[in-house]
Protein backbone atom coordinates (compact mmCIF):
# COMPACT_ATOMS: atom_id res chain seq x y z
CA UNK A 1 0.00 0.00 0.00
CA UNK A 2 1.51 3.31 -1.04
CA UNK A 3 1.80 6.38 1.15
CA UNK A 4 -0.43 9.44 0.58
CA UNK A 5 0.73 11.79 -2.17
CA UNK A 6 2.35 14.39 0.01
CA UNK A 7 4.84 11.67 0.92
CA UNK A 8 5.01 9.74 -2.33
CA UNK A 9 4.56 12.48 -4.91
CA UNK A 10 1.27 11.05 -6.22
CA UNK A 11 -0.74 14.22 -5.69
CA UNK A 12 -1.26 16.39 -8.77
CA UNK A 13 0.64 19.67 -8.48
CA UNK A 14 -2.09 22.20 -9.15
CA UNK A 15 0.29 25.08 -9.76
CA UNK A 16 -1.57 28.34 -9.69
CA UNK A 17 -0.03 31.80 -9.81
CA UNK A 18 -1.63 35.20 -9.41
CA UNK A 19 -1.60 37.93 -12.04
CA UNK A 20 -1.76 41.66 -12.50
CA UNK A 21 -4.71 43.84 -13.32
CA UNK A 22 -3.92 44.51 -16.96
CA UNK A 23 -4.33 47.36 -19.43
CA UNK A 24 -1.90 49.93 -18.08
CA UNK A 25 -2.32 53.51 -19.17
CA UNK A 26 1.37 54.20 -18.44
CA UNK A 27 4.44 52.11 -19.18
CA UNK A 28 5.41 51.90 -15.50
CA UNK A 29 3.73 51.80 -12.12
CA UNK A 30 5.69 53.82 -9.63
CA UNK A 31 6.38 52.17 -6.30
CA UNK A 32 5.29 48.64 -7.18
CA UNK A 33 5.84 46.19 -4.37
CA UNK A 34 9.05 44.27 -4.87
CA UNK A 35 8.80 40.52 -4.40
CA UNK A 36 12.52 39.82 -4.84
CA UNK A 37 15.42 40.25 -7.24
CA UNK A 38 14.81 40.08 -10.98
CA UNK A 39 14.53 36.54 -12.26
CA UNK A 40 16.78 35.22 -15.00
CA UNK A 41 14.54 33.72 -17.70
CA UNK A 42 15.11 29.99 -17.98
CA UNK A 43 13.67 27.70 -20.63
CA UNK A 44 12.94 24.93 -18.12
CA UNK A 45 12.48 26.44 -14.68
CA UNK A 46 10.37 29.20 -13.06
CA UNK A 47 11.95 32.28 -11.55
CA UNK A 48 13.95 32.06 -8.32
CA UNK A 49 11.96 31.97 -5.11
CA UNK A 50 11.00 35.32 -3.55
CA UNK A 51 13.32 36.28 -0.71
CA UNK A 52 10.58 37.41 1.66
CA UNK A 53 6.89 38.20 1.93
CA UNK A 54 6.45 41.99 1.61
CA UNK A 55 4.29 44.00 3.98
CA UNK A 56 0.67 44.63 2.98
CA UNK A 57 -0.35 47.87 1.27
CA UNK A 58 -4.13 47.67 1.61
CA UNK A 59 -4.87 50.94 -0.18
CA UNK A 60 -3.26 49.60 -3.35
CA UNK A 61 -4.61 46.07 -3.02
CA UNK A 62 -1.16 44.60 -2.34
CA UNK A 63 -2.22 42.00 0.22
CA UNK A 64 0.44 39.43 1.11
CA UNK A 65 -1.16 38.16 4.31
CA UNK A 66 -1.75 34.42 3.95
CA UNK A 67 1.12 33.88 1.52
CA UNK A 68 4.29 31.87 2.13
CA UNK A 69 7.48 32.21 0.08
CA UNK A 70 8.29 28.62 -0.86
CA UNK A 71 11.71 27.37 -1.96
CA UNK A 72 10.63 23.77 -2.57
CA UNK A 73 7.55 21.79 -3.53
CA UNK A 74 4.96 22.77 -6.15
CA UNK A 75 5.22 26.48 -5.28
CA UNK A 76 9.01 26.71 -5.43
CA UNK A 77 9.84 30.11 -6.91
CA UNK A 78 6.37 31.43 -6.10
CA UNK A 79 4.23 32.30 -3.11
CA UNK A 80 1.95 29.59 -1.72
CA UNK A 81 -1.56 30.43 -0.51
CA UNK A 82 -1.66 29.06 3.01
CA UNK A 83 -4.63 26.83 3.91
CA UNK A 84 -5.72 25.83 0.39
CA UNK A 85 -5.55 22.26 -0.95
CA UNK A 86 -4.40 21.21 -3.49
CA UNK A 87 -1.52 23.69 -3.39
CA UNK A 88 -2.37 27.12 -4.80
CA UNK A 89 0.59 29.22 -5.95
CA UNK A 90 0.92 32.89 -6.84
CA UNK A 91 3.56 35.45 -7.81
CA UNK A 92 1.73 37.91 -5.54
CA UNK A 93 -0.92 40.64 -5.87
CA UNK A 94 -0.62 43.68 -8.11
CA UNK A 95 -1.98 47.25 -7.91
CA UNK A 96 -4.82 48.61 -10.00
CA UNK A 97 -3.93 50.12 -13.40
CA UNK A 98 -4.17 53.85 -13.96
CA UNK A 99 -7.77 55.05 -13.92
CA UNK A 100 -8.96 52.37 -11.51
CA UNK A 101 -8.79 52.12 -7.72
CA UNK A 102 -9.11 49.07 -5.51
CA UNK A 103 -11.23 51.11 -3.08
CA UNK A 104 -13.53 52.75 -5.67
CA UNK A 105 -16.15 50.39 -7.16
CA UNK A 106 -16.90 50.48 -10.88
CA UNK A 107 -20.38 51.72 -11.87
CA UNK A 108 -22.69 49.49 -13.93
CA UNK A 109 -22.21 49.78 -17.67
CA UNK A 110 -25.04 51.06 -19.86
CA UNK A 111 -26.61 48.33 -21.97
CA UNK A 112 -24.49 47.54 -25.01
CA UNK A 113 -21.45 49.57 -23.91
CA UNK A 114 -18.67 47.49 -22.35
CA UNK A 115 -15.87 48.98 -24.41
CA UNK A 116 -13.29 47.07 -26.48
CA UNK A 117 -15.93 46.37 -29.12
CA UNK A 118 -18.32 44.39 -26.91
CA UNK A 119 -20.99 42.43 -28.75
CA UNK A 120 -22.89 39.16 -28.28
CA UNK A 121 -20.55 36.21 -28.73
CA UNK A 122 -19.69 35.72 -32.39
CA UNK A 123 -19.22 31.96 -31.90
CA UNK A 124 -21.36 29.75 -29.65
CA UNK A 125 -20.25 26.12 -29.52
CA UNK A 126 -22.23 22.96 -28.80
CA UNK A 127 -24.72 22.82 -25.94
CA UNK A 128 -22.99 25.66 -24.09
CA UNK A 129 -22.08 23.42 -21.16
CA UNK A 130 -20.13 20.31 -22.22
CA UNK A 131 -16.36 20.13 -22.31
CA UNK A 132 -13.76 22.65 -21.30
CA UNK A 133 -15.41 25.99 -20.59
CA UNK A 134 -14.73 29.35 -18.99
CA UNK A 135 -17.50 29.91 -16.45
CA UNK A 136 -18.32 33.44 -15.27
CA UNK A 137 -19.11 33.85 -11.56
CA UNK A 138 -20.43 36.82 -9.60
CA UNK A 139 -19.08 36.16 -6.11
CA UNK A 140 -20.77 38.08 -3.30
CA UNK A 141 -21.67 38.02 0.37
CA UNK A 142 -25.05 38.68 1.97
CA UNK A 143 -25.66 41.76 -0.21
CA UNK A 144 -26.48 41.01 -3.83
CA UNK A 145 -26.05 43.34 -6.79
CA UNK A 146 -26.52 40.54 -9.30
CA UNK A 147 -29.48 42.07 -11.14
CA UNK A 148 -27.82 45.48 -11.19
CA UNK A 149 -24.56 44.18 -12.73
CA UNK A 150 -25.64 41.10 -14.72
CA UNK A 151 -25.54 42.95 -18.04
CA UNK A 152 -22.18 44.49 -17.10
CA UNK A 153 -20.63 41.07 -16.42
CA UNK A 154 -21.96 39.68 -19.70
CA UNK A 155 -20.61 42.61 -21.68
CA UNK A 156 -17.20 42.47 -20.02
CA UNK A 157 -16.90 38.74 -20.71
CA UNK A 158 -17.90 39.36 -24.34
CA UNK A 159 -15.30 42.12 -24.59
CA UNK A 160 -12.66 39.66 -23.35
CA UNK A 161 -13.62 37.38 -26.25
CA UNK A 162 -13.11 40.28 -28.66
CA UNK A 163 -9.62 40.86 -27.24
CA UNK A 164 -8.69 37.20 -27.76
CA UNK A 165 -10.13 37.00 -31.27
CA UNK A 166 -8.80 40.33 -32.54
CA UNK A 167 -5.37 39.31 -31.27
CA UNK A 168 -5.71 36.02 -33.17
CA UNK A 169 -6.73 37.86 -36.34
CA UNK A 170 -3.47 39.81 -36.16
CA UNK A 171 -1.69 36.49 -36.83
CA UNK A 172 -4.12 35.33 -39.52
CA UNK A 173 -6.23 33.12 -37.27
CA UNK A 174 -9.40 32.99 -35.21
CA UNK A 175 -9.85 32.13 -31.53
CA UNK A 176 -12.80 32.56 -29.19
CA UNK A 177 -13.23 31.94 -25.48
CA UNK A 178 -15.31 28.81 -24.94
CA UNK A 179 -17.68 30.17 -22.30
CA UNK A 180 -20.53 28.43 -20.56
CA UNK A 181 -23.30 30.03 -22.63
CA UNK A 182 -27.06 30.46 -22.94
CA UNK A 183 -29.45 32.05 -25.40
CA UNK A 184 -30.62 35.53 -24.33
CA UNK A 185 -33.05 37.24 -26.70
CA UNK A 186 -31.86 34.97 -29.49
CA UNK A 187 -28.17 35.85 -28.94
CA UNK A 188 -25.43 33.61 -27.55
CA UNK A 189 -24.22 35.13 -24.28
CA UNK A 190 -22.09 34.01 -21.31
CA UNK A 191 -23.89 32.52 -18.33
CA UNK A 192 -23.20 34.44 -15.11
CA UNK A 193 -23.59 32.41 -11.90
CA UNK A 194 -24.72 34.14 -8.69
CA UNK A 195 -22.45 32.70 -5.98
CA UNK A 196 -23.05 33.68 -2.36
CA UNK A 197 -20.31 33.04 0.19
CA UNK A 198 -19.89 34.18 3.83
CA UNK A 199 -19.15 37.90 4.22
CA UNK A 200 -16.04 37.09 6.25
CA UNK A 201 -14.61 35.03 3.39
CA UNK A 202 -15.54 37.67 0.80
CA UNK A 203 -13.82 40.53 2.62
CA UNK A 204 -10.84 38.72 4.14
CA UNK A 205 -7.41 40.29 3.61
CA UNK A 206 -6.27 36.86 2.46
CA UNK A 207 -7.06 34.93 -0.72
CA UNK A 208 -7.58 31.54 0.91
CA UNK A 209 -10.98 32.09 2.59
CA UNK A 210 -12.61 33.14 -0.69
CA UNK A 211 -11.01 30.31 -2.64
CA UNK A 212 -12.17 27.75 -0.12
CA UNK A 213 -15.68 29.21 0.03
CA UNK A 214 -16.07 29.17 -3.76
CA UNK A 215 -14.80 25.58 -3.83
CA UNK A 216 -17.25 24.65 -1.07
CA UNK A 217 -20.04 26.09 -3.24
CA UNK A 218 -19.19 23.43 -5.83
CA UNK A 219 -17.03 25.29 -8.34
CA UNK A 220 -14.25 22.73 -8.62
CA UNK A 221 -14.67 21.17 -12.07
CA UNK A 222 -11.46 20.11 -13.76
CA UNK A 223 -12.88 21.24 -17.12
CA UNK A 224 -13.48 24.79 -15.93
CA UNK A 225 -11.64 28.08 -15.67
CA UNK A 226 -13.65 30.32 -13.33
CA UNK A 227 -13.71 34.02 -14.25
CA UNK A 228 -14.79 35.65 -11.00
CA UNK A 229 -16.20 39.14 -10.59
CA UNK A 230 -15.83 39.52 -6.82
CA UNK A 231 -17.93 42.13 -4.99
CA UNK A 232 -15.16 43.12 -2.58
CA UNK A 233 -12.51 45.83 -2.24
CA UNK A 234 -9.44 43.84 -1.24
CA UNK A 235 -7.45 42.98 -4.38
CA UNK A 236 -7.48 44.26 -7.96
CA UNK A 237 -6.78 41.09 -9.94
CA UNK A 238 -5.37 37.63 -9.35
CA UNK A 239 -5.22 34.70 -11.73
CA UNK A 240 -4.25 31.05 -11.73
CA UNK A 241 -0.98 30.32 -13.54
CA UNK A 242 0.48 26.86 -14.13
CA UNK A 243 3.88 27.96 -15.40
CA UNK A 244 4.01 24.86 -17.61
CA UNK A 245 6.06 25.29 -20.81
CA UNK A 246 5.29 21.90 -22.43
CA UNK A 247 3.78 22.03 -25.92
CA UNK A 248 1.33 19.23 -25.18
CA UNK A 249 -2.32 18.44 -24.47
CA UNK A 250 -1.08 17.45 -21.01
CA UNK A 251 0.05 21.01 -20.25
CA UNK A 252 -1.51 22.01 -16.92
CA UNK A 253 -2.88 25.19 -18.50
CA UNK A 254 -5.26 22.90 -20.43
CA UNK A 255 -7.03 21.75 -17.26
CA UNK A 256 -8.71 23.16 -14.20
CA UNK A 257 -10.09 24.11 -11.88
CA UNK A 258 -8.35 27.47 -12.02
CA UNK A 259 -9.56 30.83 -10.84
CA UNK A 260 -9.24 34.42 -12.07
CA UNK A 261 -10.39 37.08 -9.61
CA UNK A 262 -11.26 40.75 -10.17
CA UNK A 263 -12.58 42.81 -7.26
CA UNK A 264 -15.16 45.51 -7.93
CA UNK A 265 -12.67 48.37 -8.28
CA UNK A 266 -11.16 46.56 -11.28
CA UNK A 267 -14.20 45.27 -13.16
CA UNK A 268 -12.97 45.99 -16.70
CA UNK A 269 -12.41 44.03 -19.90
CA UNK A 270 -8.65 44.55 -19.82
CA UNK A 271 -8.25 43.30 -16.26
CA UNK A 272 -10.48 40.30 -16.97
CA UNK A 273 -8.53 39.44 -20.16
CA UNK A 274 -5.26 39.69 -18.25
CA UNK A 275 -6.33 37.43 -15.38
CA UNK A 276 -7.94 34.91 -17.72
CA UNK A 277 -4.73 35.03 -19.76
CA UNK A 278 -2.79 33.80 -16.72
CA UNK A 279 -5.08 30.81 -16.30
CA UNK A 280 -4.59 29.95 -19.98
CA UNK A 281 -0.79 29.96 -19.70
CA UNK A 282 0.53 33.52 -20.08
CA UNK A 283 3.32 34.47 -19.64
CA UNK A 284 5.80 31.64 -19.09
CA UNK A 285 9.07 32.75 -17.53
CA UNK A 286 11.16 31.26 -20.34
CA UNK A 287 9.53 33.44 -23.03
CA UNK A 288 11.82 35.83 -24.95
CA UNK A 289 10.42 38.97 -23.27
CA UNK A 290 9.41 37.49 -19.91
CA UNK A 291 9.67 39.58 -16.77
CA UNK A 292 10.29 36.49 -14.63
CA UNK A 293 7.05 37.12 -12.70
CA UNK A 294 4.51 35.72 -15.20
CA UNK A 295 4.34 38.91 -17.29
CA UNK A 296 6.13 40.41 -20.29
CA UNK A 297 8.23 43.55 -20.64
CA UNK A 298 7.57 44.62 -24.27
CA UNK A 299 4.68 47.08 -24.36
CA UNK A 300 1.99 47.71 -25.47
CA UNK A 301 0.35 44.46 -24.43
CA UNK A 302 -2.44 43.20 -22.13
CA UNK A 303 0.03 41.00 -20.21
CA UNK A 304 2.95 43.45 -19.91
CA UNK A 305 3.71 45.84 -17.08
CA UNK A 306 6.44 46.80 -14.62
CA UNK A 307 5.82 44.08 -12.05
CA UNK A 308 9.03 44.53 -10.05
CA UNK A 309 11.24 47.47 -9.12
CA UNK A 310 14.02 45.99 -11.24
CA UNK A 311 11.84 45.15 -14.27
CA UNK A 312 12.76 47.22 -17.33
CA UNK A 313 9.89 47.95 -19.73
CA UNK A 314 10.63 48.37 -23.44
CA UNK A 315 8.16 49.90 -25.91
CA UNK A 316 8.36 47.66 -28.97
CA UNK A 317 4.78 48.12 -30.22
CA UNK A 318 4.13 51.85 -30.23
CA UNK A 319 0.37 51.79 -30.82
CA UNK A 320 -1.29 52.32 -27.41
CA UNK A 321 -4.41 50.55 -28.72
CA UNK A 322 -2.43 47.30 -28.41
CA UNK A 323 -2.85 47.65 -24.64
CA UNK A 324 -6.20 45.98 -25.37
CA UNK A 325 -4.56 43.14 -27.33
CA UNK A 326 -2.48 40.04 -26.57
CA UNK A 327 1.26 39.58 -27.22
CA UNK A 328 3.10 42.51 -28.75
CA UNK A 329 4.85 41.11 -31.86
CA UNK A 330 3.29 37.69 -31.09
CA UNK A 331 6.53 36.12 -29.95
CA UNK A 332 5.96 35.42 -26.25
CA UNK A 333 2.64 33.64 -25.65
CA UNK A 334 0.00 34.05 -28.41
CA UNK A 335 0.27 33.25 -32.13
CA UNK A 336 -2.11 31.13 -34.22
CA UNK A 337 0.62 30.09 -36.66
CA UNK A 338 4.09 30.64 -35.17
CA UNK A 339 7.07 30.43 -37.54
CA UNK A 340 9.05 27.20 -37.57
CA UNK A 341 11.87 27.29 -35.05
CA UNK A 342 10.38 30.20 -33.08
CA UNK A 343 9.82 30.09 -29.34
CA UNK A 344 6.07 29.49 -29.72
CA UNK A 345 6.66 26.69 -32.21
CA UNK A 346 8.57 24.84 -29.48
CA UNK A 347 6.92 25.88 -26.21
CA UNK A 348 3.38 26.31 -24.95
CA UNK A 349 1.25 28.71 -26.96
CA UNK A 350 -1.90 30.17 -25.41
CA UNK A 351 -3.49 30.20 -28.88
CA UNK A 352 -3.46 26.38 -28.65
CA UNK A 353 -5.20 26.29 -25.26
CA UNK A 354 -8.09 23.82 -25.25
CA UNK A 355 -10.37 26.32 -23.49
CA UNK A 356 -10.38 28.38 -26.69
CA UNK A 357 -12.49 27.66 -29.77
CA UNK A 358 -10.18 27.23 -32.73
CA UNK A 359 -11.05 28.80 -36.04
CA UNK A 360 -8.68 29.26 -38.94
CA UNK A 361 -4.94 29.61 -38.61
CA UNK A 362 -2.21 27.50 -37.10
CA UNK A 363 -1.25 23.89 -37.43
CA UNK A 364 -3.14 20.98 -35.96
CA UNK A 365 -2.19 21.94 -32.40
CA UNK A 366 -3.40 19.90 -29.41
CA UNK A 367 -6.25 17.46 -29.90
CA UNK A 368 -9.71 19.03 -29.70
CA UNK A 369 -12.28 17.95 -27.16
CA UNK A 370 -13.88 14.54 -27.80
CA UNK A 371 -16.95 14.74 -30.07
CA UNK A 372 -20.37 15.53 -28.75
CA UNK A 373 -21.18 11.78 -28.88
CA UNK A 374 -19.17 11.36 -25.68
CA UNK A 375 -22.11 11.71 -23.31
CA UNK A 376 -19.88 11.52 -20.22
CA UNK A 377 -18.81 15.12 -20.76
CA UNK A 378 -22.27 16.46 -19.93
CA UNK A 379 -22.75 14.30 -16.80
CA UNK A 380 -22.01 15.01 -13.15
CA UNK A 381 -19.58 12.54 -11.58
CA UNK A 382 -19.80 11.16 -8.05
CA UNK A 383 -18.04 8.23 -6.40
CA UNK A 384 -18.15 5.74 -3.57
CA UNK A 385 -14.96 7.30 -2.18
CA UNK A 386 -12.35 9.80 -3.41
CA UNK A 387 -8.91 10.36 -1.92
CA UNK A 388 -8.72 13.92 -0.52
CA UNK A 389 -5.96 14.86 -2.98
CA UNK A 390 -7.79 13.46 -6.03
CA UNK A 391 -10.94 14.69 -7.82
CA UNK A 392 -13.81 12.58 -9.11
CA UNK A 393 -14.62 15.27 -11.71
CA UNK A 394 -11.42 14.18 -13.46
CA UNK A 395 -13.14 11.09 -14.89
CA UNK A 396 -15.16 13.11 -17.40
CA UNK A 397 -13.10 16.27 -17.86
CA UNK A 398 -11.98 15.24 -21.36
CA UNK A 399 -8.27 15.51 -20.55
CA UNK A 400 -6.55 12.73 -22.46
CA UNK A 401 -4.24 10.58 -20.29
CA UNK A 402 -0.63 10.13 -21.33
CA UNK A 403 -0.40 6.78 -19.49
CA UNK A 404 -2.08 4.95 -16.62
CA UNK A 405 0.46 6.60 -14.31
CA UNK A 406 -0.21 10.11 -15.64
CA UNK A 407 0.93 12.39 -12.80
CA UNK A 408 0.45 15.69 -14.63
CA UNK A 409 -3.35 15.62 -14.99
CA UNK A 410 -6.31 15.28 -12.63
CA UNK A 411 -7.44 11.77 -11.69
CA UNK A 412 -9.80 9.82 -9.43
CA UNK A 413 -8.37 7.35 -6.93
CA UNK A 414 -9.56 5.65 -3.75
CA UNK A 415 -6.37 5.14 -1.72
CA UNK A 416 -6.35 3.92 1.04
CA UNK A 417 -9.81 2.39 0.55
CA UNK A 418 -9.86 -1.08 -1.05
CA UNK A 419 -12.53 -3.51 -2.20
CA UNK A 420 -15.34 -2.64 -4.60
CA UNK A 421 -15.54 1.04 -5.58
CA UNK A 422 -17.62 2.89 -8.15
CA UNK A 423 -17.94 6.07 -10.18
CA UNK A 424 -21.42 7.28 -11.12
CA UNK A 425 -22.35 9.58 -14.02
CA UNK A 426 -25.67 11.41 -13.65
CA UNK A 427 -27.50 13.35 -16.38
CA UNK A 428 -30.44 15.72 -15.83
CA UNK A 429 -32.40 13.74 -18.45
CA UNK A 430 -32.36 10.11 -19.58
CA UNK A 431 -29.77 9.20 -22.23
CA UNK A 432 -29.66 6.32 -24.70
CA UNK A 433 -26.28 4.58 -24.23
CA UNK A 434 -24.70 1.47 -25.75
CA UNK A 435 -20.95 1.60 -25.05
CA UNK A 436 -18.41 2.81 -22.51
CA UNK A 437 -14.64 3.20 -22.37
CA UNK A 438 -12.48 3.52 -19.24
CA UNK A 439 -8.83 4.44 -18.77
CA UNK A 440 -7.46 2.91 -15.56
CA UNK A 441 -5.29 4.74 -13.04
CA UNK A 442 -2.34 2.56 -12.01
CA UNK A 443 0.65 4.10 -10.18
CA UNK A 444 2.37 0.75 -9.68
CA UNK A 445 2.01 1.30 -5.96
CA UNK A 446 -1.11 1.75 -3.84
CA UNK A 447 -3.46 2.19 -6.80
CA UNK A 448 -3.57 -0.67 -9.31
CA UNK A 449 -5.65 -1.89 -12.22
CA UNK A 450 -8.79 -3.60 -10.86
CA UNK A 451 -9.26 -7.34 -10.82
CA UNK A 452 -12.43 -6.75 -12.84
CA UNK A 453 -15.05 -4.16 -13.65
CA UNK A 454 -18.58 -3.80 -14.98
CA UNK A 455 -21.05 -1.14 -16.09
CA UNK A 456 -24.47 -0.76 -14.45
CA UNK A 457 -27.46 1.41 -15.27
CA UNK A 458 -30.27 2.86 -13.14
CA UNK A 459 -33.69 1.43 -14.05
CA UNK A 460 -35.68 3.84 -11.88
CA UNK A 461 -35.54 1.83 -8.67
CA UNK A 462 -32.10 0.22 -8.59
CA UNK A 463 -28.91 -0.63 -10.46
CA UNK A 464 -28.65 -3.50 -12.95
CA UNK A 465 -25.70 -4.75 -14.99
CA UNK A 466 -25.97 -3.55 -18.59
CA UNK A 467 -27.32 -6.34 -20.85
CA UNK A 468 -25.30 -8.08 -23.55
CA UNK A 469 -21.90 -6.79 -22.42
CA UNK A 470 -19.14 -7.66 -24.91
CA UNK A 471 -16.49 -8.16 -22.22
CA UNK A 472 -14.47 -6.10 -19.76
CA UNK A 473 -10.73 -5.87 -20.65
CA UNK A 474 -8.27 -4.52 -18.06
CA UNK A 475 -5.28 -3.23 -20.06
CA UNK A 476 -3.10 -0.37 -18.83
CA UNK A 477 -2.05 2.70 -20.82
CA UNK A 478 -5.12 2.59 -23.08
CA UNK A 479 -8.90 2.81 -23.10
CA UNK A 480 -10.82 -0.40 -22.34
CA UNK A 481 -14.11 -0.60 -24.25
CA UNK A 482 -17.31 -2.49 -23.59
CA UNK A 483 -20.37 -2.49 -25.85
CA UNK A 484 -23.83 -3.60 -24.74
CA UNK A 485 -27.49 -3.63 -25.68
CA UNK A 486 -28.69 -0.04 -25.61
CA UNK A 487 -30.42 1.24 -22.47
CA UNK A 488 -32.17 4.49 -21.59
CA UNK A 489 -31.04 5.81 -18.23
CA UNK A 490 -30.18 8.97 -16.32
CA UNK A 491 -27.42 7.26 -14.30
CA UNK A 492 -24.55 4.99 -15.26
CA UNK A 493 -22.04 3.36 -12.93
CA UNK A 494 -18.57 1.97 -13.55
CA UNK A 495 -17.96 -0.55 -10.77
CA UNK A 496 -14.35 -1.61 -10.07
CA UNK A 497 -13.41 -4.73 -8.12
CA UNK A 498 -10.25 -4.03 -6.13
CA UNK A 499 -7.98 -6.79 -4.87
CA UNK A 500 -5.01 -6.06 -2.60
CA UNK A 501 -4.82 -2.41 -3.68
CA UNK A 502 -6.98 0.65 -4.20
CA UNK A 503 -8.40 1.50 -7.63
CA UNK A 504 -8.92 4.57 -9.77
CA UNK A 505 -9.76 6.01 -13.18
CA UNK A 506 -8.31 8.74 -15.34
CA UNK A 507 -11.13 9.06 -17.86
CA UNK A 508 -14.54 7.60 -18.78
CA UNK A 509 -16.25 7.88 -22.15
CA UNK A 510 -19.87 6.97 -22.86
CA UNK A 511 -21.26 6.47 -26.37
CA UNK A 512 -24.83 7.19 -27.42
CA UNK A 513 -27.05 4.25 -28.34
Amino acid sequence: MSAPPHASGRRREAVVAVGLAAVMAMATLGGSAQAGPPATPDRDRPAAAPLAVPADDLDRGLVYTGLAADRSGPCAGLFRVIGVEPAMCTHGPDPAPAGLSVKRPVAPLPAGRAGAGSQPLAVCEGDGVSGRRVEVLYVRGSTSRYNQYLETFRQLAEAVDVIFNESARATGGERHVRYVTESVGGACRPVVRDVQIPDAALNANDWAPLLNAVKAAGYTRTDRKYLQFVDARVFCGLGGFAGDTRKSDANRSNSGPEYARMDNGCWSAGVAAHELGHTLGAVNNNAPNASGYAHCVDEWDVMCYKDNANTVIQTRCADRALDQRLDCNHDDYYHTNPPAGSYLAQYFNVADNLFLIRGTGGGPGPNPDPPAGNLARSATATASYTSPWENVAAVNDGVEPTSSNDAANPRWGTWPEQGEQWVELTWPQAQSVSAAEVYFFDDNGGVRTPAGWRVQYWNGSGYLDVPGASGYPTAVNQYNRVTFTGVNTSRLRVVLQGSAASVGLLEVRVAAG
